[in-house]
């Protein structure tokens, strides 16, 4: 027998008990006016070892984020995919149709979103994307801007009041526009949220040309791209071919290059408005990267040196 549609908050509450949840839910809004999503969050103090068939949700995406670690046991089909601790703040995007399994091996605060496959669609036509399915599985990745825009939804009413519905519509566009950009499929089908590209990448490198005077972070770089600081260095690397800091000095010493055949400031102060520790360690990374040091490298390169040149040629 089909699936019904999760086409009203009875009906949703409904697909939990028949997915093995019998406690009550801690809050239910949805379906949303405009985005036609939903949004149930639940908990359980205690384990549940029974192995629970999770019902399909074939017009919907469904993204599950732990508030809380979680121990559990998890099929997709026959295929175990998943056994041990969920960490908290990571989410999972379930697309539809997907059939599981689970047990519930210690107690659990869940929020579970769904998210009609038409309106995922529209959005990406809209965006000028490849027709057909957009959001692919993945498994409980750490994303602290999927947890900030749920963790708002869950606060609507608080924040919005008799607007929560509105309020939560404009949040899951939001999160959409993010998943799609960062958790959508390849061609081989599979999700790709360790890599670093398209309008995330051209941002954090608009960024980080803009701030080179200063020490960058890591934790900050990650941060603003939604990624943990090993994936974030791992994908920069892939990305750029070089690790973060690394890119940061190249950017640097190439900027510096430029000043110093074309400009006329001082070396210390070049030094320092590019963010170098000192006048000495600025000296030793450009000559071991243009294989002179800056005053000499003005001297052979500069734009006086040229001019000069060039008045000694026009005497001859």
């Amino acid at each position: 027998m089909p699936s019904p549609s999760l086409d009203s908050a009875q009906a949703v509450q409904q697909w939990f008990q028949r997915s093995g949840v019998r406690a009550p839910l801690a809050a239910c809004m949805g379906p949303l006016p405009q985005t036609g999503a939903s949004i149930a969050r639940w908990a359980r103090a205690e384990p549940d070892p029974r192995i629970q068939a999770v019902q399909p949700h074939p017009d919907s995406y469904r993204i599950a984020l732990m508030l809380k670690p979680l121990e559990s046991q998890i099929w997709v089909g026959e295929r175990p995919v998943w056994g041990g601790v969920i960490g908290a703040h990571r989410f999972r995007i379930c697309p539809p149709g997907t059939p599981s399994r689970w047990r519930q091996l210690s107690g659990c605060d869940i929020v579970n979103l769904f998210i009609p496959v038409a309106t995922v669609q529209a959005l990406a036509e809209h965006g000028g994307l490849p027709a057909g399915p957009q959001l692919a599985a993945t498994l409980f990745a750490p994303d602290r801007l999927v947890l900030d825009l749920v963790g708002k939804m869950l606060d609507a009413p608080a924040l919005a009041g008799q607007l929560a519905p509105q309020y939560c519509d404009g949040l899951v566009n939001a999160l959409l526009c993010y998943l799609l950009e960062r958790y959508g499929k390849t061609a081989s089908g599979s999700a790709t949220p360790a890599s670093l590209g398209g309008s995330r990448l051209r941002a954090l490198l608009v960024f980080l040309e803009a701030e080179l005077a200063r020490e960058i972070p890591i934790a900050e770089m990650a941060q603003r791209c939604g990624m943990s600081e090993s994936h974030f260095s791992r994908a920069f690397h892939a990305a750029m071919g070089l690790p973060p800091h690394q890119y940061l000095l190249k950017l640097r010493l190439e900027r510096a290059s430029t000043a110093l055949r074309e400009g006329t400031a001082p070396v210390t102060q070049i030094a320092l408005d590019l963010g170098f520790s000192s006048p000495s360690h600025f000296a030793r990374c450009f000559a071991a990267r243009y294989g002179l040091p800056p005053v000499r490298y003005r001297r052979e390169h500069g734009r006086e040196h040229g001019l000069e040149h060039g008045r000694e040629a026009s005497r001859h």
